[in-house]
């Protein structure tokens, strides 16, 4: 399912991406095509030698980032019909550049925001209870130090979202859970970039910094209350899904799943 009606593909662009590798760049271009819907599922990716011609890029740095896509899940490759862009049921959706590209290409569809939050719910609040039961005094430095971040950075501000996600990471590292913690690098992108939207993008955005619904959660960790730390833990993330008005960060009707 595209987001609604898919935009016009936008051209490769490598002076957009100074920053990064020319194979990145154009893994960067061609995720966030896919995620928009502008190459849908079946579609063939742009041939290489088409694509090649117009850039100038080398075939050696398209064909990395064609593996970088098709090691999410993004492109299937098959003898006759060539790389196509493979159905979202097979993309790993919790990839760090996957959660990424859904939000740099525009707001996400409805489903994803609320599936980002369900899987929060489900994994979060166990996790800081875990963390009550294993955390070191130096993991309690973490938090402090992401506390403190929240508190000196205004909440549009990149800043202000990388240390609400650094607050979020400490938890699952006081977990101490090596399986749980394999999961981290998604699960702080999702808190990154649905803070982002929340704070920044949505047309009504929310005004409060919850540092201190933050810091209500640290305290339980400190003071090793697993059941209070779920609780707050908990609370926090459903908090997280209401805008200003008392409503979801999107349209309460329930979207029909992804096709």
């Amino acid at each position: 399912m595209s987001n609604k009606s898919a935009p016009p593909a936008a051209p490769f662009d490598l002076s957009a991406r100074p920053d990064k590798r020319k194979n990145e760049s154009i893994a960067d271009w061609l995720g966030c095509q896919i995620v928009a819907g502008t190459l849908a599922s079946g579609q063939p990716i742009p041939k290489e030698m088409d694509f090649l011609t117009e850039t100038g890029i080398s075939r050696g740095a398209y064909r990395e980032a064609l593996r970088r896509l098709a090691g999410k899940g993004m492109l299937v490759t098959r003898t006759r019909s060539g790389t196509r862009v493979a159905p979202r049921e097979d993309w790993s959706l919790l990839d760090p550049d996957v959660v990424r590209w859904s939000f740099e290409s525009g707001a996400p569809p409805d489903w994803y925001i609320r599936a980002l939050y369900e899987l929060r719910a489900m994994i979060e609040p166990s996790a800081a209870g875990l963390a009550a039961e294993r955390r070191t005094e130096a993991d309690l430095q973490a938090f402090h130090a992401a506390l403190e971040a929240m508190r000196s950075c205004d909440m549009t501000e990149s800043s202000w979202h990388q240390a609400d996600a650094s607050f979020h990471r400490a938890i699952l590292v006081s977990a101490d859970n090596p399986v749980l913690l394999s999961l981290e690098a998604g699960i702080c992108a999702a808190v990154a970039f649905t803070t982002a939207f929340r704070y920044r993008d949505m047309p009504n955005p929310h005004r409060k910094n919850p540092v201190e619904e933050h810091a209500a959660v640290f305290e339980r960790i400190e003071a090793r209350d697993p059941q209070g730390a779920r609780r707050l833990m908990s609370e926090l993330i459903d908090t997280a899904l209401l805008d200003s008005r008392g409503t979801t960060v999107f349209d309460l009707s329930l979207p029909a799943r992804p096709t």
